[in-house]
């Protein structure tokens, strides 16, 4: 761990933007910045996620780190950021971690053909075709990526930035195991 002092600290400004802050001191004197994700700051991309003062994203429940405001920390409040600590996303540097697992698991699920059309609310039957070979693919990949058995715990959802609950793992699984059933 390496302490970096941040002056000017406004209550209003992100994380991300502290460290926007912190970095510029360090570039001014000639020092390399502090590597970290970031991509649309909106709160919906998920690149920018790190551990807080231990705590996934933070403390503030379903945010996202650039949403996370200085003003839900104390005044002078020290605070630890580290990338996030799992096999399946290894540090690459500083806060940044290879979330490459992550994106395979999406790409194993594919995507869900939907008929154009006048056809009835897509809401109703979209993506139920290919539910369960979807499934299948991501949780092969899944385990590629050597993800393990977190399901068990719970933490994913305790600090999920979009409040996904364990029910839609429980549901991809019942439909991997389906699937699976199908097969034999």
């Amino acid at each position: 761990m390496t302490r970096y002092e941040a002056n000017d600290v406004n209550p209003d400004m992100s994380m991300l933007e502290l460290l926007d802050v912190v970095n510029e001191g360090l570039i001014l004197k000639g020092e390399e910045p502090i590597a970290f994700e970031h991509d649309c700051r909106e709160g919906i991309c998920g690149s920018c996620g790190f551990m807080i003062n231990g705590i996934a994203h933070g403390p503030l429940p379903a945010t996202t780190v650039c949403q996370l405001s200085m003003r839900h920390f104390k005044d002078g409040q020290e605070l630890y950021l580290e990338p996030w600590r799992a096999r399946a996303f290894p540090v690459i540097k500083d806060l940044v971690v290879d979330r490459g697992a992550f994106d395979r698991i999406v790409e194993a699920g594919g995507y869900v053909s939907v008929p154009t059309g006048s056809a009835q609310d897509g809401n109703t039957i979209q993506g139920q075709p290919e539910r369960r070979q979807r499934a299948l693919g991501m949780v092969r990949q899944y385990n590629v990526e050597g993800f393990g058995s977190c399901t068990n715990i719970g933490e994913c959802q305790a600090v999920c930035p979009k409040e996904i609950s364990l029910e839609v793992i429980a549901r991809m699984n019942r439909d991997f195991i389906g699937a699976s059933l199908e097969r034999r």
